[in-house]
This record gives C-alpha cells, sequence and structure tokens, in this order.
C-alpha cells in the first residue's frame, strides 16, 4: 500500500540497510533491494527467523493494552485456488497507540512473529487490534510478509478492518474486485479470516 512505503520512508532510519544479516531469504536478494530497505519495508523484518515455527503464533502478552484480534489466515498458490504449505508468514502491526517500536519509537516493530503454514495453507496470529499512525490518515492494519515453500520474499497487501473510519469510499471499491482475496475484513467476536494468494516473483523493488 503507498501510504505504508510513504510511513517507511518518513520513519525509517539511515543506515540499517546495512546492518541485515546475509541469510535467507534476504542472501538470495539483489543488491539494489537491499540498498532500498527503507523504502520496501525490509527494515521493519526482525532478525533472524526461528528454526522452529508453529502454524500459529501470539505475538502479544496478556498484559498489552488494546483490544484482542485474532486473524484466521490462509494462504493460497499464484493460482488461487491450492494451498500453499510450509510458508514462513511474518506478521507486525502497530501498538493500541498506533507506535511500532519500544517507547512511542516508529521502527523496528516491537509486537511482531512469525508461523508457518500447515498442509491447509492456513495460519493463525493472535494480536491487538492496531492503533492508527498518529497525525495520519491511514487505516489501521497489520502487514504480512511471506517467504519458502518455492516462493521469494514477496510482501501482501496488509489487512485492514471494515468501518474504519479513514477507508475511503474508492479503497473499499477497489478493495472490493479482490474477491476472496480482498483486504478489508470484518472483525467478528474478536477475530477476522484472510486470504493470501502469492506471486511467483518478488514484488521487492
Amino acid at each position: 500500500m503507498d501510504s505504508r512505503r510513504s510511513f517507511l520512508l518518513k520513519t525509517a532510519g539511515i543506515g540499517l540497510a546495512g546492518k541485515l544479516l546475509a541469510q535467507e531469504p534476504f542472501d538470495s536478494l539483489p543488491a539494489s533491494v537491499l540498498k532500498n530497505a527503507r523504502q520496501n519495508g525490509l527494515v521493519m523484518i526482525h532478525r533472524n527467523t526461528p528454526a522452529q515455527l508453529s502454524w500459529r503464533t501470539q505475538i502479544v502478552t496478556a498484559a498489552e493494552p488494546g483490544e484482542p484480534l485474532l486473524v484466521a489466515g490462509q494462504v493460497f498458490a499464484s493460482d488461487g485456488r491450492t494451498p500453499a504449505a510450509g510458508v514462513t508468514v511474518y506478521a507486525y502491526n502497530t501498538d493500541a497507540q498506533g507506535y511500532y517500536g519500544a517507547n512511542r519509537a516508529e521502527y523496528p516493530p516491537r509486537l511482531y512473529g512469525w508461523m508457518k503454514t500447515d498442509p491447509a495453507g492456513r495460519f493463525e496470529l493472535s494480536t491487538i487490534h492496531p492503533g492508527r499512525y498518529p497525525n495520519m490518515r491511514v487505516p489501521s492494519h497489520v502487514h504480512f510478509e511471506l517467504w519458502g515453500g518455492g516462493y521469494p520474499l514477496w510482501w501482501a497487501e496488509a489487512v485492514q478492518f471494515a468501518g474504519d473510519s479513514y477507508l475511503t469510499a474508492d479503497m473499499q471499491a477497489k478493495d472490493a474486485q479482490l474477491g476472496k482475496f480482498h483486504t478489508i475484513r470484518e472483525v467478528r467476536n474478536g477475530g477476522c479470516e484472510y486470504q493470501i494468494r502469492l506471486q511467483r516473483e518478488s514484488n521487492r523493488q
């Protein structure tokens, strides 16, 4: 989403690109992508990826302020029909006040975690409903990055939430055209569903 990239341009620190560790999936990225880490969001991905991952994770403690949110996701192959198993899903979001980092810093994210899709392509994220960026008209959202299972590092459109007053009519109309892969989701009983379709080529630039 363009607003996400603009936000990262304003907030990410100079020099972080040089601190990216040479490990999968990052060691296969072109040098130009690493140099653009501030613009393309790579600075928001924590290292190192745990060796053992479950299909579900909880990235907040019981003491974390905010309304609990459960995202029940499913990842599909590029054909949009075949469940994609064994894909690493990295998720992160702001705290209830709209900040990513500790002590109201804007990066790196404090609420983050990894999952690996099960044989049915499913993952489950337990977090809190993210706050909106302070002083910006950007809808509340949760970010997802995916890689593995035969797919390159790839960022999915963030999941957003129906009823957010910052969602414009144009945003909603465009989102409706995405069918089952639409990103604006209804939250019911503290949870929402979210389907992601992978692409064969990385969208990192």
